[in-house]
């Protein structure tokens, strides 16, 4: 039998990165506008012009590099994309986990 870990549930945690709350939240939120983008049947270009990003950021942007994107960034490309953005505050349980953002679709 094969030695392994069970995921926490961040492959960016598993992977000891910094900030990986951030990453998976940005990740998530790169992912629905990739899906936004292609439910629209835009290219590449149509979608970097749409947008207002350069083709290079919006190719970062398909490829999941998001070092360059803030959340804050996400959330207003997600807006022009029709969507609302919704950010609650709760207080965390006994039982949650270390995970301080969370992003959930509906």
């Amino acid at each position: 039998m094969a030695d392994h870990t069970l995921s926490s549930g961040n492959v960016f945690k598993d992977l000891g990165l910094p900030s990986p709350d951030e990453r998976l939240a940005k990740a998530k939120l790169a992912y629905k506008i990739n899906h936004l983008i292609a439910d629209q049947g835009m290219t590449q270009k149509e979608a970097a012009d749409f947008l207002g990003m350069s083709r290079s950021k919006m190719a970062s942007l398909r490829n999941g590099r998001l070092k360059d994107f803030t959340i804050d960034r996400l959330f207003s490309l997600l807006g022009k994309l029709d969507h609302h953005i919704e950010i609650r505050v709760v207080p965390k349980s006994s039982r949650d986990t270390q995970e301080t953002i969370n992003v959930a679709f509906i």
